[in-house]
């Protein structure tokens, strides 16, 4: 079994998150366009849009990290 640190180790390793970065900022964009693409080409985006499409960007990274970091675990112990 891991540990919260071991797990925590892998999930804010460089590799980890330059992979989770990337994923973060192509789903999130789509996600964004989808949920604000209206209001994005008006130019009306609101404070309360913004921290919608950060958070639209936020939960793709935290999803990534997490399969990724699983990902390692599982591997170091099929190894």
């Amino acid at each position: 079994m891991t540990s919260i640190s071991e797990f925590s180790l892998i999930f804010f390793s460089s590799k980890v998150m330059k992979r989770a970065i990337k994923v973060a900022i192509i789903v999130g964009t789509i996600l964004a366009f989808i949920n604000h693409g209206d209001t994005i080409l008006a130019g009306a985006l609101t404070s309360v849009c913004w921290t919608k499409m950060a958070l639209s960007t936020l939960v793709p990274y935290i999803v990534a990290s997490t399969t990724a970091t699983l990902g390692v675990i599982e591997a170091s112990q099929n190894a």
